[in-house]
């Protein structure tokens, strides 16, 4: 009992020697503890989309332990959104829209949802477009080496780089303004939920 006791005592002088943490400190150590968590609440719900379960686990905690589980959540959900991904960015915005409120998403989401619209829209008419044009240059090439008859099947234009290279500028181009609307968006429900 005394080993127990000496220990117990020296565990407290050197509490005593550490002195106490600043409220920052107090606070970059919850942080540092609890942002994890939310981030892996976020990352699990993504994968199984059941949201009374996102609410009631992020409602496990309280106070501030709540509140940096609930804005690394959003702040993760916010993070996945993401063009040709709109199933998974869809679950995320349901996400956002139960963590945060639905009056502090709705705009944002609409948005949200038209570049994705816009950028599947602008995907496709691109494949159209490209499609007769790559699949001719590519059977030029398979020409010039002598593959043609039936060794020559139909071409994968998702395969060639030509196809890569439009996927990328396009891809680019819609990222930026999705980025510049997470931003604010994130900027919009982080402040909101303060």
């Amino acid at each position: 009992m005394d080993e127990i006791k000496s220990a117990f005592e020296k565990a407290l002088e050197k509490v005593d020697k550490l002195g106490k943490l600043s409220p920052q400190e107090m606070r970059e150590s919850k942080e540092k503890e609890y942002i994890p968590v939310g981030r892996a609440l976020a990352d699990r719900y993504l994968e199984h989309g059941y949201i009374k379960l996102l609410e009631e686990d992020t409602n496990r905690y309280s106070g501030e332990e709540k509140e940096i589980v609930r804005k690394a959540a959003l702040t993760r959900l916010v993070e996945a959104i993401d063009l040709g991904k709109y199933e998974a960015s869809e679950r995320a915005m349901e996400g956002i829209a139960a963590l945060a409120g639905e009056n502090l998403v709705g705009e944002m989401r609409q948005q949200i949802k038209d570049i994705l619209m816009e950028y599947e829209g602008a995907e496709e008419a691109a494949y159209q477009e490209q499609k007769a044009e790559v699949e001719r240059r590519e059977m030029g090439l398979l020409h010039q080496l002598r593959i043609s008859g039936s060794a020559v099947g139909t071409i994968n234009l998702e395969a060639s780089d030509a196809w890569k290279e439009l996927c990328n500028k396009l891809y680019s181009r819609f990222d930026q303004r999705l980025r510049q609307l997470k931003e604010q968006a994130l900027k919009q429900i982080l402040e909101g939920v303060a």
